[in-house]
């Protein structure tokens, strides 16, 4: 599990974003704080009424495809993957950057991937590996 705190304008639209669209749920909160149960990580939102949206500017080549970085990403079996999928489709106001594609085909990471920003301009990657248990098959 991890934990990420981040800073966003509303908590109401954070808490729309992450719970009502992609089916997170609301956990802890006070008057400027949100916790997020992001599928089994901690996801903080702190509200600062003075934050500005995040800069999209910055990408790297891997495996033959532009992907925005920094990012943070979820690894999700195929049933909730596609289930995301379904929701970001059906949401007339998703921001997806790169819709799903299969990644490194034919080989033995191969996943679906997509990216997606969140209202704050924070970029998610959403994932779903053939096979997760090549995740850590580092061969020297």
């Amino acid at each position: 599990m991890f934990h990420l705190a981040m800073k966003v304008s509303s908590l109401s639209e954070g808490k729309s974003f992450y719970c009502d669209l992609l089916g997170c749920n609301a956990g802890r909160s006070e008057d400027d704080w949100q916790d997020i149960n992001f599928f089994g990580n901690e996801l903080t939102l702190h509200e600062d009424p003075n934050f500005q949206k995040n800069e999209l500017s910055t990408s790297k080549i891997v495996d033959m495809c532009d992907i925005p970085v920094p990012h943070f990403g979820i690894h999700l079996d195929r049933k909730t993957f596609d289930d995301i999928k379904t929701r970001l489709a059906n949401y007339d106001d998703a921001n997806i950057l790169l819709e799903p594609f299969v990644r490194f085909k034919g080989r033995p990471p191969e996943q679906e991937t997509m990216f997606v920003c969140d209202p704050f301009n924070y970029v998610i990657e959403f994932k779903s590996m053939k096979n997760p248990s090549t995740l850590w098959d580092v061969k020297s």
